[in-house]
């Protein structure tokens, strides 16, 4: 079992073209953000690299702070826990930060006790992919794209969905700076009632290279129970299939399985589980 480290996040994407692109659902949080920074050099802060023997990958990780330590395995890599335990030996005994782990459960499970520290579980979610859209019942109302005029009230429902979602509480302008993103972009998606009234929000900001990621998706608990959410999604994965991307894909609450049910109704399959863990700040490096 080899490390191999990149110097560059180019040099990971190109490196590990093929894995990315067979897996690239899975892989999806690392892969966006190498994606970020491909123009900039490797450093204990933006690590990419992998764990390979014979020269094929068993293990691909990416550390890019502020965001957690991101692995990826193939499905069924016996081998993978063993390569994730020798990544969080040699993290800890370089002295290079962490902030937190995403992974699958088996990589966690490996990579946790062998990095040492208190790590709190934020969330577990399950990787959910469409490939054909089942259509849902349609809701009274129709989905339009967000425009600036609706920034306040995309601040507000995404400061719930934090908080909901991930029991955090980011500051009020770190919301609106991102949502100001999205709506310039076109990529934020809202349910309206025929009196105008906005009830649910999605949004589709992660291009992957055959699919579409969909995140943000929130309803107030006003308006929940009417099929807003799913009819919101669906669209989105109407729109993105006819454009001719492959699939979409979301993360979903493990703990909320009336979520995942509902997502199940449209087309949704599971692909894999994902667990994002936080190191307590005491014991950090």
């Amino acid at each position: 079992m080899k490390c191999k480290l990149y110097q560059t996040p180019q040099d990971f994407l190109e490196d590990n073209r093929g894995f990315l692109l067979k897996y690239e659902a899975a892989v999806q949080l690392n892969m966006g953000n190498a994606q970020s920074h491909s123009g900039e050099a490797c450093h204990p802060g933006l690590l990419f690299g992998r764990y390979e023997e014979q020269g094929e990958p068993l293990l691909l990780f990416g550390n890019t702070l502020p965001w957690n330590l991101c692995l990826n395995a193939v499905p069924g890599e016996t081998h993978a826990p063993a390569a994730a335990t020798e990544l969080a030996k040699h993290l800890k005994q370089s002295g290079i930060v962490i902030h937190g782990l995403n992974a699958r459960k088996d990589l966690c499970e490996a990579f946790l006790p062998a990095y040492g520290g208190t790590f709190h579980m934020r969330t577990g979610m399950d990787v959910m992919v469409l490939e054909v859209l089942i259509e849902p019942p349609r809701a009274p109302g129709h989905v339009r794209k967000a425009v600036p005029a609706d920034l306040g009230m995309l601040t507000e429902w995404g400061l719930a969905f934090q908080r909901e979602a991930v029991h955090e509480s980011p500051s009020e302008k770190e919301i609106q700076e991102k949502f100001s993103q999205y709506v310039e972009k076109e990529t934020v998606y809202l349910f309206e009632q025929p009196d105008g009234t906005a009830v649910s929000l999605a949004a589709s900001n992660r291009a992957l290279p055959h699919g579409a990621g969909i995140s943000w998706v929130y309803t107030p608990p006003e308006h929940r129970g009417h099929g807003y959410a799913q009819c919101t999604v669906a669209e989105i994965c109407r729109e993105k299939l006819a454009e001719g991307k492959k699939y979409c894909t979301l993360f979903v609450d493990k703990a909320n399985p009336i979520s995942n049910k509902i997502y199940q109704k449209i087309g949704f399959q599971i692909l894999e589980d994902c667990f994002d863990y936080k190191l307590n700040e005491e014991d950090g490096v």
